[in-house]
């Protein structure tokens, strides 16, 4: 029973850390090493959560999604001008998604091992801080269409939010500001280009799947609790950024990474 109340922690952070800017993958690297669980797959496990976020985001977003997939394709293929916009909005999500997919395949191995490192964890979540502290700073927001500064900027910050400790939504949010674009196209922007990075990243990660179930039959029943919890949380958080958030409450969250990142810092060195 406590081993399955662990899973449904990590599940319950990861939904709710993925959609706020403070590190889905840094907390899990965290609550695992505190919690004791998965020591020698937390990359793995992580992947598997951010797969059931995706699922939840992908259900959230999925009249936009289709209107692009449909326009994306109705523009190649029947030439039809109305949907060129939706065309466009595709080929920026695919062109944006590139840096982040490149430094995930060819820096597998060093991300993976960045998730026991929780000192680098720490430093993670202390650049994350300054970088939601210094958001007002970042651009006049002037831009209400994405056009390829806003998608070259997001594309290549996105990429840095792959480490652990960096906020990958918050990081990519943080790309469009400074290209200038308005809160409400940014934060979706961001957060539709989670979705062909955590479906690469799951697809990537499935060669491990039977390593793990075969020598760990229990894993099937934690995973799946786990994952049930970040998809229910990952979604409740979605309704929060879409309709509560504002860039003004970024400096709490900055506040927040403070404390943890020290924590984290501290903790790494103590279990050395």
């Amino acid at each position: 029973m406590i081993e399955l109340l662990k899973y449904l922690l990590l599940g319950i952070v990861q939904g709710i850390a993925e959609i706020l800017p403070i590190s889905s993958s840094g907390h899990l690297a965290l609550l695992q090493s505190v919690l004791n669980v998965n020591p020698d797959s937390e990359a793995v496990f992580a992947i598997f959560l951010h797969f059931a976020s995706l699922v939840a985001l992908v259900i959230f977003f999925w009249k936009t999604l289709w209107v692009i997939v449909k326009g994306f394709f109705r523009y190649i293929f029947k030439k039809d001008v109305a949907s060129k916009t939706d065309f466009w909005l595709g080929v920026y999500i695919i062109v944006a998604s590139i840096p982040a997919a490149l430094v995930g395949v060819l820096l597998e191995d060093v991300i993976s091992d960045l998730f026991s490192q929780l000192l680098y964890v720490g430093i993670g979540f202390l650049i994350t801080a300054t970088i939601l502290l210094l958001w007002p700073l970042f651009g006049k927001n002037v831009d209400s269409e994405i056009g390829w500064k806003h998608v070259l900027f997001a594309g290549l910050f996105q990429a840095i939010g792959i480490v652990p400790g960096i906020s990958r939504s918050g990081i990519t949010i943080t790309g469009a500001k400074v290209a200038g674009l308005k809160e409400e196209p940014a934060k979706k922007f961001a957060f539709l280009l989670f979705v062909p990075i955590a479906l690469g990243s799951f697809i990537l990660g499935l060669g491990d799947v039977g390593a793990i179930f075969t020598s760990a039959p229990d894993a099937v029943i934690n995973y799946g609790l786990a994952m049930v919890a970040a998809f229910i949380f990952t979604y409740s958080a979605l309704l929060f950024i879409f309709y509560k958030f504002k860039y003004s409450h970024a400096k709490y969250y900055g506040a927040y990474l403070i404390i943890v990142g020290i924590f984290t810092i501290v903790y790494s060195l103590l279990i050395i």
